[in-house]
């Protein structure tokens, strides 16, 4: 039972909760934990996360100011089993059973993931209207990385740290990618296959322990999937064409900082600064709108992607890292509203199209090792791709200097075992 629980005023003469209002607290928690997991954040009302708990928005509102006090005090449970879980870590060690206790605890990990598989995918949503709750969570990710490093020895400089950050953005983002994997997938590779390549990005390359080669190279035929925008409609004249950019360029302002599910054709024409029947000219509803928005943006990166050489040279490597960073800039967060498309059939669709082409291009470049599966390892480059700008231009968690360098230490250490 959390502690210090009291009824919210003016609520009973006496605020502190006993064991009757703690459980009717508890279920209207594990009710909206539920509500969260089922539907878009922005459609988790009060009314249906009453119906859900079976009680009524009086009782609601003894414990809670709102939908998103709901979800920060579930957010705050779930901080305090991440804390839990980065202090057990302890100080790892070089060997094989260095290895396997890391193993364990990132399969521990993506358990707590999935068990709380709801606030993590909601927290997008909820972050913007989060405040200092949703700079809390900057906390609680950085006392994650703090373990790790406490783990491995190492030193929590800045540039540690920002290595650190990154690999519990991979933690989480590759837990996503575990329960979306197909029905029956053991995760256990997965696990593995990251362990090894935390090992190795704080630890160093250690071959047989975190490095078994063996594989030949290239032994794949690797099917590289093409991504296929959609055929452009008519032609227009000049003065069409910049009013439909006029358009796009409103659409990337207002979906980033409103979200898919919260953005309006309204927020959009007034950023524009045009009619409802000039949006209506160009586009047939807001998905068709933002399904151009995202394809634009996905034409722009499976391009850099398709230039990318994980094994360049790390000044190179730092160059193909701030045009990606720029490029994520340019196209107005586009990319990081994807996750919450997902209720859009159409655009969950094309989510996994370009998640694909992009997986399928990384798988290609690590087949070029002679250790590791490129199946399961090609995931985690997918996850510092995405989430490296994400958690530096979105979330504000690192700076950009910090956060490319971070990258290419994690790339040429984590994920390519290159000691320098």
């Amino acid at each position: 039972m959390d502690a210090d629980i009291v009824r919210r005023p003016p609520f009973g003469s006496n605020p502190l909760v006993g064991e009757r209002g703690s459980d009717t607290r508890n279920r209207i928690l594990e009710a909206a934990l539920d509500v969260f997991g089922e539907v878009p954040y922005t459609d988790a009302g009060v009314e249906v996360i009453t119906e859900r708990a079976g009680c009524s928005r009086p009782a609601f509102y003894q414990y809670f100011s709102s939908k998103d006090d709901a979800f920060w005090a579930l957010a705050g449970r779930l901080s305090q089993e991440m804390v839990g879980l980065a202090e057990r870590l302890g100080r790892g060690s070089p060997g094989a059973d260095g290895i396997a206790h890391l193993t364990a605890w990132v399969d521990e990990f993506m358990g707590l993931h999935e068990a709380w598989a709801a606030v993590f995918n909601a927290f997008p949503a909820a972050r913007r209207e989060g405040g200092e709750k949703a700079r809390e969570a900057g906390d609680v990710s950085d006392a994650t990385g703090r373990a790790l490093l406490r783990a491995f020895g190492v030193r929590a400089t800045n540039a540690d740290r920002a290595v650190a950050r990154l690999l519990v953005a991979l933690l989480i983002r590759s837990s996503f990618f575990a329960e979306h994997a197909p029905a029956g997938t053991d995760r256990s590779p997965m696990a593995r296959g990251l362990a090894r390549q935390i090992h190795r990005t704080l630890a160093g390359p250690l071959v047989g322990v975190n490095v078994r080669p063996g594989r030949p190279r290239r032994r794949t035929k690797i099917r590289v999937l093409t991504y296929h925008p959609p055929e452009p409609g008519p032609a227009l004249g000049p003065r069409g064409a910049r009013t439909r950019r006029q358009l796009l360029d409103a659409g990337a302002e207002v979906l980033p900082a409103r979200g898919y599910h919260d953005a309006r054709v309204d927020d959009v024409v007034e950023a524009a600064g045009v009619s409802h029947g000039t949006f209506y000219r160009y586009f047939a509803n807001k998905d068709d709108f933002f399904r151009v928005l995202a394809d634009e943006a996905a034409t722009r990166l499976i391009d850099l992607v398709d230039r990318l050489r994980l094994d360049a040279p790390p000044a190179e490597l730092r160059a193909w890292l701030a045009e990606w960073f720029d490029a994520y800039q340019a196209d107005g967060g586009v990319i990081s509203t994807w996750q919450e498309m997902r209720a859009s059939p159409s655009l969950a669709r094309f989510s996994q199209e370009v998640a694909a082409a992009v997986f399928t291009r990384l798988e290609r470049e690590l087949d070029r090792r002679d250790f590791g599966e490129p199946p399961v390892a090609a995931s985690t480059p997918l996850a510092l791709v995405e989430r490296g700008p994400y958690t530096t231009q979105t979330l504000g968690f690192l700076v950009r200097d910090q956060a490319v360098d971070a990258m290419v230490t994690i790339i040429r250490r984590g994920f390519l075992a290159l000691d320098d």
